[in-house]
């Protein structure tokens, strides 16, 4: 059971004539909460320190990236907005930071996405690294998240093991909610990750079949503060965003220099709005970003919730629904009158 801070315990310990299972689920509300918390901001968790701009944060996640149902998401908002009006009675905290947020809609907005062109930015960033060790690392964990849509947690938890180049497959041993399964790779994924491997991982040659290093992790870091710069195996979910967020800046400088010199306006503009998606995108953004590309090129429905892995065909669903961005782009192809 997850440990919760004892302000939060003390909340739950008043919920008098509640089932068990209610209190086990305002529990699991919270604790989810805390996490998420404690993973964004590199702290322990402390009520007094939670603001409505997190609230908002933990629910655009919970909405667009978890696929989370609505009922779900506003069953945490109501057991939020319960307990830190509990907290604010009892001088625990100043403020109730739930108290302006709504409830979620029933229909939830469509995933964000990047474009293929802030997409082919981030590759050719991570290809302008001149640390060669970095840059292969860097384009071994883009071809995870961009090529096979893996989760930051998925992408960090690959083993040597689970790589099938020849294959052309990658096994996520746990995925969302525990469960295993077999993800295709695209032709460039896998030119990419032979590349990391021949060049970074093992040099002198793979791992023999079966040997202890078969489980290393496949992902590592450069250790840049020792001396050498020396490679380490392992890397963790954090690293995985800022290491996103040093390319995607980078992508984004680039486009915004190109759209300088691009002498028309329609494109100039197009390639300012990848910039300015990239600087506010995560690593997430390119999962959905694969989910999007593969029903624009006509593959069905039915093999993108394979491909995603996703439990419910509802999840997949979401990708059909075309965004603010798409129904701008339809209005603009429709010419004036």
């Amino acid at each position: 059971m997850d440990t919760l801070h004892p302000d939060l315990d003390a909340y739950l310990a008043t919920l008098n004539g509640v089932s068990a299972n209610t209190r086990r689920a305002r529990r699991a509300d919270l604790a989810g909460m805390i996490r998420w918390w404690e993973d964004v901001h590199d702290l322990a968790f402390d009520p007094a320190l939670l603001a409505e701009r997190d609230v908002r944060a933990y629910l655009q996640r919970r909405q667009v990236d978890d696929g989370a149902a609505p009922a779900s998401i506003n069953r945490a908002l109501s057991t939020g907005g319960r307990c830190w009006a509990w907290l604010v009675r009892t001088g625990r905290a100043r403020e109730n930071p739930f108290a302006a947020v709504g409830a979620v809609p029933q229909d939830p907005p469509a995933p964000r996405k990047l474009d293929p062109g802030a997409i082919d930015a981030l590759l050719r960033a991570a290809s302008d690294e001149p640390d060669l060790t970095l840059r292969r690392c860097n384009e071994a964990l883009l071809s995870l998240l961009i090529y096979a849509g893996l989760r930051s947690q998925e992408a960090a938890d690959v083993q040597m093991r689970d790589l099938d180049l020849d294959g052309r497959t990658v096994t996520v041993r746990a995925g969302k909610a525990g469960k295993f399964g077999r993800v295709p790779l695209h032709a460039d994924a896998v030119r990419l990750l032979r590349r990391y491997l021949t060049e970074v991982r093992y040099p002198d040659g793979m791992p023999a079949p079966g040997s202890p290093a078969e489980r290393e992790l496949l992902l590592g870091v450069v250790e840049s503060t020792r001396p050498g710069r020396p490679f380490r195996a392992g890397v963790s979910t954090r690293t995985i965003r800022h290491r996103f967020t040093v390319i995607a800046t980078r992508a984004a400088a680039q486009l915004r220099a190109a759209a300088q010199k691009e002498p028309r306006m329609d494109k100039a503009a197009r390639l300012l709005e990848a910039a300015d998606d990239l600087v506010t995108a995560s690593p997430h953004a390119l999962r959905h970003s694969l989910a999007y590309r593969l029903l624009d090129d006509g593959t069905s429905l039915a093999a993108v919730q394979r491909i995603m892995r996703h439990s419910r065909g509802e999840q997949t669903l979401r990708y059909a629904t075309p965004n603010e961005r798409d129904l701008k782009d339809v209005i603009d192809r429709s010419g004036g009158v």
